[in-house]
């Protein structure tokens, strides 16, 4: 994408227009003041933020516009929230054998 190639832009545009319906729909039912992007596609930066806030803009009508910004942990979110259910579950275990 960043080197201009057509075929990859036209994948990198549809990948943010669906990603911006599905923001716009929750936007429409939940009504953030923030949208906050995470996981491997969100390291893309501005690559990804640029044209998608363009896209959520877009296809808004009566709703407040958010802010899109990208998840502080990025693509290790996931890791911890994994690692803190595994850990929460050998907590629950644990307290439910000695009960």
């Amino acid at each position: 994408v960043a080197a201009g190639d057509p075929r990859a832009r036209a994948v990198w545009q549809e990948a943010v227009d669906a990603l911006a319906d599905g923001l716009v729909i929750g936007l429409t039912l939940l009504d953030p003041h923030t949208l906050i992007i995470g996981g491997g596609l969100a390291e893309a930066g501005e690559t990804l933020f640029t044209p998608l806030r363009a896209a959520v803009t877009e296809r808004i009508t009566f709703q407040r516009l958010p802010r899109i910004v990208p998840a502080v942990l990025g693509d290790t979110a996931g890791c911890l929230g994994a690692g803190l259910l595994a850990w929460d579950l050998l907590s629950t275990d644990a307290t439910e054998v000695s009960a």
